[in-house]
Formats: C-alpha cells, structure tokens, sequence
C-alpha cells in the first residue's frame, strides 16, 4: 500500500513539471488511479508531439529552403571489454580410507554333474513323390528308296537300364542296283551284321561280338559299248569275325585291357585270309606325376589264292614306355617300339626297334603344344587293301610298311568355350610303301573269242618314300544346335623307284556341318575337295615304264535333312554328289552322279 502511494506521488511530480505550474492540476495524487495517470500520459504526449511538429515545421519554413544538411558521424569500434580473470579453485576429491567388509567374502567350489535324459526326436523325413524315368528308345529302325535303284536299311535293338550287362544287335545293309557305267554291270552292295554284349562285375568287365560283313561290287572299268559276263566281272568279299575282351571295372593305379579276336575273309575268286588278332594295354600309376605304360599286339595272317596258299605271316609289336613330368606344364613320354615280323623282300629284316619320344607342352589352359618323334611297322593285310580299294587283283603279293622315321608336331585346343583348333606337320620316311597300279585282264564273254580289257589293280612297292602332310584343322559347336568342322591336308611324296606316286592325293579339304531347328528340322552338309591324284596307262607291267595320266579332282557336294513328326517318329531326304561330278577314285572306275535317297525312321 506504500508503495502504491509513492508511485502516485511521482506521476503528480511529473504532471507538474509537465505542466510548468503546480496550479494546472488541482487534485490530490492519491487520488489518481493507474488508468487515469495512463489517459493522462497519452493525452499530453499528443499535445507535445504536435507541438514538436508545429515548432519543426516553422523552423523547416525560416529556414527556407528544407535542405538536409551536410554532417559527418564518426563510429568508434576501438573500446575493448576486459574482464578480470576469475579465479577458480580446483580440488581433488581424496579417496577414502579403506574399511574391511564385514564379514570378510569367502568362495567355495563345488563339481555338479548334470544328467539328462537321452532326446530321441521324432524326425519325419519329407516324402517327395518319385520322379518317373525317361522312355528309353532302344530300338530303331530306317529304311528309304531312291534313284540308281538303291535301298537302305538299318536297324538295332539294345537292352535298357541295365548296369551289370548290355546286349544288342546291328544290321545295315545300302545296295544299288546299277551305277555310272553299264548300268547294273556297276552296282553295288554293302551289308553288316552285328551281334555284341558287354557284362561288368566288381571287378573286371566282359565284352565281345560277333559280325558278318559283305561287300559286294563288279570290274566295270571296261568299254561300256562291249558286252561281258557279269559274272565274271562280279567281285564280293565276305567278313566273318568274332572278338573278345577283359578289362578291369574301375579305373585305379593299374589298369589293363585284353582283346583278342578272329576275321575270316574270303572273296569272289577263291581268294581268302584269316586274321588272327592279339592286343594288350596297360597303365601303371608310379605316383602323381609318372606312369609306365605297355602296349602290346600280335598279329598272325593266313592267306591263300586261287593258285597260291603263302605261308603264315607273323608280326609281334611291344611298345613300352614311362611317362612323366618334369615340372607342371611338361608331359614327356620316352620308350622304345620293338617289331618283330616274317615278311621277306628286298631288304627286309626281322627285327626292328625304333625310338619313340613324345612331348606335351600346355601353353595355357586351353592350348597345347607336341613334339612326336616314333617308328614302327605297319599291319597291310588284305582286310586292309579291299577295304580301300574293291577293285584289286586277288592274286597279288602283300607286305607291311617299315615306318623307319617319323616326326609329328604342331597344336591343338580350344578358342574359347566354342571353337576347336589343331594344325601341325607330319614328315615320315616309308619303306616298302605300297601303291595301287592299273593293269588290265582280258575277259571273253560266253560263246565268244573276243577278249575285253577289264581294269584292275595290283600292289607296287616303293623302297623308300618321304612324306610330308601338313594339315589344320578348326570346328565350332553350339551345344547341340550347330556345329561345323573344316580340315586341310597336304601331301608330298617323294619316291625312289616310282615315278609318281600313284593313287594318292596331294590335297584334301573337307567340310561338314550340321544344324538343329528347334528339336523339329535337323540339316546335315558335308563338302570334299580332293585332287593331284596320278595313275600309269596301262599296258606295261613295270610302272616305271609307264605314262603318267592325271586324274579329274574329285568334288562332291552333299546334303541330308530330317524332319521328326515326334521323338519317335522322323522322315529323311539325302542327297549326294548335288554337283554330279563323276569323278574317278581309282583310273576306270568314276563315282556315281547326283543321288537322292529318301526315307523313314522309329525308335521304339
């Protein structure tokens, strides 16, 4: 309440001063309110501002002309504020005195030994519905017809699913019924059979078969304007043979294998040879980086003509060696090939050893390089001879080839995941290489003294024959949609006694190809290149007294498409020789022209 007095009185103090007289107001100051003195004070400010304003206004009019004078206002920022340092007093805590506890801690152990009892959970194993094998197809069969009145047909049958054996049987058989000279006088037939099985135990594996193969064919190498005895230019040769073999199930540090087998042939003029067959490999692991290998086989030929049974020809080869590496990317192979062998001509000599070194060198993961320096004698038979050449003389003399040197070199591997590459030259030194050479027979025809010139072929040997083949190779495969192969071959052969060498190429090229449509369409093509081949005239026995005739390069253009209506079921269409270019393999004897052949197929 005093205080409120007192603030009373300072506003009437005010008021007066105000005012100029303590007359102007004539009332007590107690007995002003707050929101009088506030009315109060409002009011009077208004009167002073608008005399300011009257007193500024008359001021601004004396001086006339209301201009803003020219002033000049100094800032001063240069006053600094100190402050006096505080003191400030800072003052550990000191620790407190130890106090024991009361009563002192003491720790005591003790072994627990927990038991449980034994937790048999019941596990219920997911049942998952058993997935249905596959249909296995192991049965087929194809036939089809087409023009040179030729017939196909093929089929086999195997058994399914069987781990421990396997059985099954093969027939193939292409005939024509007439061919590019001559019409039927140069038909043609080919037919296989083949019975064969395999049984594996724990331990060693069974296998074997049993086949009879024909090859039937006629001498048309004549003057088609003539006639002859179509049976007396008919030549067929009839394959018999069985074989067998054991080997060990599963691969481990010794692996072997034993084949031994027996061929009968015999052809159309009492001409025959049994081949007896004896064969043994093996593979010995020493340690991680060295194996020894031996690779054995024996060969025993009996063979008879219709004027000459010639004693029995024997060839023994052994080929050991030791295999190993000397540090990571090396892979050499050091032994020796040893032959033994009857045959006696010129020069001839029973036994033979030849050095065999091999050398794999890895580049990198995908590219390697090797180095082969080997000898050895090779097996010529008449299986052999008539498999090359159906048109040879039955009565002729037979020897193996005396491979005295050889050197094989190059690379092979793989561009990428798609791309496969091989090139490298082989240069071989042949002795007692054999050649085909064209004589002539004379042929009457029943009831007539008029003879016919028939051509066939006899065997010529050449002492020493150098041959170099450089070749290169590369093929592409897509998975199982596309794939295409090309190979180049060159040959150069330089021989002793022969002027040429007769019958064989100096190039070859081949292309094959094939694609996959979507499972439905399949499109096969194949394309060959060969030439540079060289023939004698006939007439005289002795070849070096001959003429040399070149023979037409050969160029056959090829194709095959089929369709599969099903898994099961497809229909073909092939078609051979698309250029029609009658080309010769052997002098007399042109191949046939364009052919088509078309067909079905089922497996079941």
């Amino acid at each position: 309440m005093m205080a409120d007095k007192s603030y009373r009185q300072r506003i009437h103090a005010f008021l007066l001063a105000l005012a100029g007289s303590n007359e102007l107001l004539n009332f007590q100051a107690s007995k002003i309110s707050l929101k009088e003195v506030a009315a109060i004070s409002l009011l009077f400010l208004g009167v002073s501002l608008c005399g300011v304003e009257v007193r500024a206004q008359d001021q601004w009019e004396k001086e006339g002309e209301g201009e803003i004078k020219e002033v000049q206002i100094e800032i001063v920022k240069d006053r600094q504020i100190v402050l006096p340092r505080a003191s400030r007093n800072f003052e550990k805590v000191r620790p407190r005195p130890y106090e024991p506890i009361k009563p002192a801690i003491t720790y005591e152990f003790k072994n627990y030994r927990f038991s449980t009892a034994d937790y048999n959970p019941a596990i219920r194993p997911l049942k998952l519905k058993q997935e249905e094998l596959s249909r296995m197809y192991g049965n087929y069969v194809s036939g089809g017809l087409g023009n040179y009145a030729s017939f196909f047909f093929e089929a086999s049958a195997t058994t399914k699913r069987d781990k421990n054996k396997f059985l099954g049987a093969h027939l193939y058989t292409l005939n024509f019924g007439s061919g590019p000279i001559a019409g039927k006088n140069s038909a043609a037939s080919n037919t296989q059979l083949q019975v064969f099985g395999k049984s594996t135990g724990s331990m060693i594996t069974l296998s074997g078969d049993i086949g009879y193969e024909n090859r039937g064919a006629y001498f048309y190498g004549y003057d088609p304007a003539v006639e002859v005895d179509r049976n007396r230019i008919r030549q067929s040769y009839d394959i018999y043979k069985v074989n067998l073999g054991i080997e060990n199930t599963k691969s481990g540090d010794f692996n072997y294998s034993l084949k031994g087998g027996f061929s009968y042939l015999k052809d159309h003029y009492q001409a025959s040879e049994g081949l007896t067959t004896l064969s043994f490999s093996s593979n010995y692991k020493i340690n991680e980086s060295s194996n020894f290998l031996v690779n054995a086989d024996y060969f025993m030929i009996n063979r008879s003509d219709s004027l000459v049974a010639t004693s029995p020809r024997h060839l023994l080869r052994i080929k050991p060696s030791y295999q190993f590496k000397p540090f990571t990317n090396l892979l050499l192979t050091a032994g020796v090939h040893v032959a033994i062998q009857n045959d006696q001509y010129s020069g001839s000599k029973d036994f033979h050893a030849y050095p065999h070194v091999k050398a794999q060198y890895q580049l990198n993961s995908s590219i390697e390089v090797y180095g082969i320096v080997t000898g050895d004698i090779d097996k010529v038979d008449l299986h052999t001879l008539s498999s090359e050449n159906l048109w040879i003389n039955s009565r002729i003399q037979i020897y193996h080839t005396n491979r005295a040197l050889e050197f094989r070199g190059g690379l092979s591997g793989k561009i990428g995941r798609n791309v496969a590459v091989g090139a490298g030259v082989s240069v071989a030194s042949l002795n007692n290489f054999y050649y085909y050479l064209n004589v002539t027979d004379m042929y009457n025809p029943a009831g007539s003294n008029v003879g016919t010139a028939v051509t066939k072929f006899n065997i010529v040997y050449d002492n020493n024959t150098q041959r170099i083949n450089p070749f290169a190779e590369i093929s592409y495969a897509k998975a199982e949609t596309f794939t295409v192969s090309l190979r180049g071959d060159y040959f150069k052969y330089s021989t002793d006694l022969l002027l040429e060498p007769l019958h064989r190429p100096n190039y070859r090229v081949s292309v094959n190809s094939r694609y996959n449509l979507y499972s439905k369409i399949t499109v096969e093509a194949g394309f060959i290149v060969q030439g540079g081949m060289k023939a004698a005239s006939p007439g005289d026995p002795l070849p070096q007294n001959n003429i040399i005739i070149a023979l037409e390069p050969a160029l056959d253009l090829n194709m095959k498409g089929r369709y599969f209506f099903s898994k099961q079921f497809s229909a073909f269409l092939q078609f051979n020789n698309i250029l029609s270019n009658k080309y010769p393999l052997f002098l007399g004897y042109p191949v046939r022209g364009f052919q088509v052949l078309g067909g079905v197929s089922w497996s079941f």
